[in-house]
């Protein structure tokens, strides 16, 4: 009787943000045999947790920071045990994640897009290189070069680290003296949050891209986000995703996917996502691509390697489809197994403090959320006395809710009642940074 071939061996490289953990577990358990590698993250009692829910996968390695994630995957595969395939699904991980697969001579990304991926003035470059719409920009790693970018762009820029996540340090500044102290400030950040450490101190200032409501609803907002699986180069668009207006200055405060602009302008996003994946060089994996619409057409903000943020849930909601099992295959480099068809509309809300830095006074108002039509999840993510930062991106929200609804319209009708049953009352905190 002959047997059967043995399950492949994948390393999953794991770190938050990204899919939640039943996701995670849901789609992995059982498909292959896994070693798992993770990034220590929260309390000690947050990283516990982890620990022992990925230990339903595999032996679990926990590094320090993201970076050793590459040397550790490397020891994982010299082993007696041959690795098939390396998966990340956080974006803290995702580009190291694709240099030790690169380096194994497993199904991944050329080195060089891997390297655009992740850093946004070596992408800027590259799409400038194609011919894509690209705003005027400029790469600043000191003051003396940051002066130097003023004289040659327009005021208002913005300025945003080369490497970053959930909106770190973006900035919208009108004039030098602006553009230094926002430099300085974020600078300090950058240095010390823990999503990015150990990236260089390379920063894009650009000029600002004025866009264009597609949707002649001023509920509405004029950036778009779309998902890509790429298998061997052919690129598939799984959704694109309309967001609500941005909170001051480049925080996102809500998804619904699929997007509701007619057909003839989601096929207009998608070609140009697809023009800029080429330009970049992608191959292989998943990507997040950020989008303005200006009365020109869309213009590409960044790519990311790896799946947005929430859109596990969103695919999930709208389509009942598991993204996370074809992330799978193409680790192991085989192609999507199906793509996504929707049945209706999910959104996600994430509310954002005003600009400057406040400390909760009261908050609540989730178990009212839970109780209406549509709603899936809802998450109080902070308490009173917690800060809320705003240049530290979008983990400044309160509350996280993921719904449904059956069309576009009722949409509006629905997340009209989530923000209705929400109480928060904040108080101001002293310092540079604080409301005025």
């Amino acid at each position: 009787m002959s047997q059967s071939p043995p399950a492949p061996h994948l390393i999953l490289v794991d770190a938050p943000p990204g899919p939640g953990m039943p996701d995670i577990l849901g789609a992995l358990k059982g498909v292959a045999r896994w070693s798992v590698v993770t990034l220590r993250w929260g309390t000690p009692e947050d990283q516990d947790r982890r620990v022992e829910q990925l230990a339903a996968l595999g032996p679990v390695q926990v590094i320090d920071r993201p970076d050793q994630a590459i040397d550790e995957v490397l020891a994982l595969a010299a082993g007696s045990d041959p690795v098939d395939g390396v998966l990340a699904l956080s974006e803290l991980v995702s580009y190291h994640t694709a240099v030790a697969a690169a380096a194994l001579g497993l199904p991944a990304n050329p080195p060089a897009a891997s390297a655009r991926l992740r850093r946004k003035d070596l992408q800027r470059e590259a799409l400038r290189a194609a011919g894509a719409p690209c705003p005027p920009f400029a790469v600043v790693t000191d003051e003396a070069e940051l002066h130097a970018a003023a004289e040659q762009l327009t005021f208002p820029v913005v300025l945003k680290p080369a490497v970053g996540v959930g909106s770190l340090c973006v900035t919208r500044v009108a004039d030098l003296p602006a553009l230094i102290a926002a430099f300085r400030r974020a600078v300090g950040m950058h240095a010390s949050d823990p999503r990015v450490i150990g990236a260089p101190r390379v920063f894009v200032v650009e000029e600002v891209i004025e866009g264009a409501n597609w949707h002649g609803d001023d509920r509405m907002g004029t950036r778009v986000s779309v998902e890509s699986l790429i298998d061997d180069g052919t690129v598939h668009h799984l959704a694109v995703t309309d967001k609500l207006p941005l909170a001051p200055p480049f925080r996102e405060v809500g998804d619904v996917m699929p997007s509701g602009l007619p057909q003839p302008r989601v096929e207009e996003i998608r070609r140009a996502t697809t023009d800029a994946l080429r330009a970049l060089g992608v191959t292989r994996g998943a990507t997040h691509t950020e989008l303005m619409l200006t009365a020109a057409g869309p213009v590409v903000i960044e790519v990311n390697g790896r799946i947005g943020g929430g859109v596990c849930e969103l695919l999930r909601a709208a389509a009942g489809y598991d993204v996370v099992a074809q992330l799978v295959r193409l680790a192991l480099g085989q192609s999507p197994a199906a793509l996504p068809e929707f049945r209706g509309h999910a959104f996600y809300y994430t509310p954002q403090p005003p600009q400057g830095e406040y400390e909760v006074v009261e908050i609540s108002g989730e178990e009212e959320i839970a109780r209406l039509p549509g709603v899936l999840e809802v998450v109080r993510a902070k308490r009173p006395g917690d800060r809320l930062v705003a240049d530290e991106g979008t983990i400044a929200h309160p509350f996280r809710v993921l719904a449904t609804s059956a069309d576009f319209s009722d949409f509006f009708t629905r997340l009209k009642a989530v923000e209705d049953a929400m109480t928060l009352e904040l108080a101001p905190l002293p310092g540079p940074s604080g409301a005025r």
